[in-house]
């Protein structure tokens, strides 16, 4: 029988994974395994979480460690909208935001450990809207230390505003239970549903992977190879079209709109699958009160990266020299008061060389950058041709929490079929009688390119009558006057004021966006696999490359990307670790070994 290969170890649960294991019994020890060669120079390229988990883990093992970052701050896609001198996002100074990572999942383990070792405050996050009056005062390090965590209860009272039906999730004329059970789904939503597919979403979805979850639970090892072999190919759609010809096209539409999958369909089958099971219903998430980045900033000032890491500095060459690697950077961004250190720092970049390199910035961004010699054909292609998402998020901020006061929903997020797609509610600062920064647009893929097209101005514009209609408390019959009425009271609790910012839109006050796709940085939201590139790419994006004379690879391969959790911190960490171990010369964890213990 074929087993999992360790390439592919994050596709198993984390009971089930060897590999998983042993690095967080790396990081609960703080250092990695005692080197079995000698101290080297460490170049990392990119200070997002990988890059800075790999480099602290190296310098703590006596290697001479330098960081290259392109953007003039750390963190990578952990990014967090604050008021700063330079810039003024809302007009409670303080109020924050995400740009990028917002949750962790209490599946990702070593995410929460090392969240948790840097002592930031932390909290539930709810992808779910919760009874009011809750304590809140649980928090990560409960968790860690094994005591299972209580959430509190779902109220169900997150909005659906799809086919321009709409309804409380947890309403009454839904049979009064949750999640439209018992319910006829079609005549609430206005789709023309069979008998038997005539249910939640989620529930279709669930019977439609039953068959996939219950082999890898039977036997996670010997089925996965079979799974990749058989579906590898196949995008979702596809998946579900040859497994569930029963369903129908409205019903896979309901899926679509309902999970948030409408955009992903034509993506691969397993990537899907992954993200469903990370994403259930009644999974427990995460946060850092007061914003991801003050993790980061945490855990980059704790670990003493500060005098090795170079900001402003982009990487445009990487090449070899002899059995050196060395690089060319060009300043990212002319800043007045920095530029003589800036170029000074260019030009010392240019004249060193190190012994190994990691690479822990995406493939996406990698590609702009020349590489001689060449990686193999397969690196090649794997950085030419690995897909990376859009994902782009639209933030209000409203002086009244009229999604508390006017429809007790507190925390979770609502879901529509218009523009803005999915809408999450501030899971900090709940029941205050301050107002709050409401994700009022959160979309992926295609959802997302169309924001993308648009101004800031103009999406804070469309995502702001998009909420009010949404959110707008108006008879079912009301005529289009007294919806545009009660639509016009939603907008007026806005700081953003459309008509304020038409002629000056340099500096709006009361919103901020991000479109991943469009960030110089980035280059994408995260590595989303299409069909087959699953199976066909991801040993060569973990792959190291360029031997030297001694018969050790010289540059590594770190990020999301360089993992099966795509999308995710725990990604990032563990390909951090896995490049870390290779460059201190240890033996990499199995899956055919034993747990590690330090």
């Amino acid at each position: 029988m074929t087993n999992l290969q360790d390439d592919f170890h994050g596709l198993l649960s984390f009971k089930d994974d060897n590999i998983g294991q042993a690095y967080l019994e790396y990081l609960k020890a703080g250092k990695l395994p005692d080197a079995t060669g000698p101290s080297k120079k460490v170049l990392v390229i990119g200070c997002g979480i990988a890059g800075m988990v790999s480099a602290a883990m190296l310098k703590k093992a006596g290697h001479e460690v330098t960081i290259v970052e392109a953007n003039t701050r750390v963190g990578g896609r952990c990014k967090t909208f604050r008021n700063t001198v330079e810039k003024q996002y809302f007009e409670d100074s303080h109020l924050s935001a995400e740009a990028g990572a917002m949750r962790i999942p209490d599946k990702h383990r070593l995410a929460m450990q090392l969240i948790n070792d840097t002592g930031v405050a932390t909290q539930f996050f709810f992808n779910r809207s919760i009874e009011k009056n809750h304590s809140l005062t649980t928090e990560m390090s409960s968790a860690i230390l094994g005591v299972q965590p209580t959430p509190p209860k779902k109220s169900g009272n997150d909005l659906i505003h799809i086919n321009g039906c709409h309804l409380v999730r947890g309403s009454q004329e839904l049979t009064g239970s949750y999640e439209f059970s018992g319910a006829d789904v079609g005549d609430l939503l206005n789709y023309t549903l069979e008998p038997h597919e005539n249910m939640q979403a989620r529930k279709l979805i669930d019977a439609a992977l039953h068959n996939i979850k219950q082999r890898v639970t039977a036997d996670p090892h010997g089925e996965w190879p079979k799974i990749i072999e058989e579906f590898g190919e196949y995008s979702l759609r596809s998946f579900l079209l040859k497994t569930c010809p029963e369903l129908s096209e409205e019903a896979l539409e309901l899926m679509g709109v309902m999970e948030n999958l409408s955009s992903r369909m034509s993506y691969c089958f397993i990537q899907n699958f992954i993200a469903l099971g990370i994403l259930e219903p009644d999974a427990i998430f995460w946060l850092v009160k007061g914003g991801t980045d003050k993790f980061t900033q945490a855990y980059f000032q704790q670990q003493g990266l500060e005098d090795i890491t170079f900001l402003n500095q982009t990487v445009v060459s990487l090449y070899k020299r002899g059995d050196k690697v060395a690089i060319k950077t060009k300043v990212s961004r002319a800043i007045d008061k920095t530029s003589a250190l800036d170029e000074a720092t260019e030009k010392r970049l240019a004249e060193q060389s190190w012994d190994e390199v990691i690479s822990a910035i995406p493939f996406s961004a990698l590609r702009m950058v020349q590489v001689w010699p060449a990686f193999s054909q397969k690196k090649h292609r794997a950085i030419r041709e690995l897909h990376y998402d859009a994902a782009t998020k639209v933030l209000l901020e409203f002086r009244e929490r009229f999604w508390e006061t006017q429809h007790n929903i507190y925390g979770g997020a609502s879901v529509t079929d218009l523009p803005n797609r999915f809408m999450y509610y501030p899971n900090e600062g709940m029941t205050s009688r301050k107002g709050g920064v409401m994700l009022v647009s959160y979309s992926l893929a295609d959802d997302a390119r169309k924001w993308d097209s648009m101004s800031d101005y103009d999406r804070f514009c469309y995502a702001l009558d998009n909420v009010a209609i949404t959110h707008a408390i108006h008879a079912v019959d009301a005529s289009w006057p007294e919806r545009q009425l009660a639509q016009q009271r939603i907008k007026d609790l806005c700081v953003f004021d459309p008509k304020h910012y038409k002629d000056k839109q340099d500096n709006i006050i009361g919103g901020a966006t991000v479109s991943w796709m469009n960030n110089p940085y980035a280059f994408g939201e995260a590595a989303i696999f299409y069909p087959g590139q699953l199976k066909h790419l991801h040993k060569a994006i973990v792959q190291s490359e360029w031997v030297n004379s001694k018969g050790n690879c010289m540059a590594h391969f770190a990020g999301e990307h360089a993992s099966l959790k795509h999308a995710w911190v725990e990604g990032a960490i563990e390909s951090a670790l896995h490049c870390a171990l290779i460059v201190n010369e240890n033996a990499l964890p199995s899956l055919s070994q034993p747990k590690v213990t330090l």
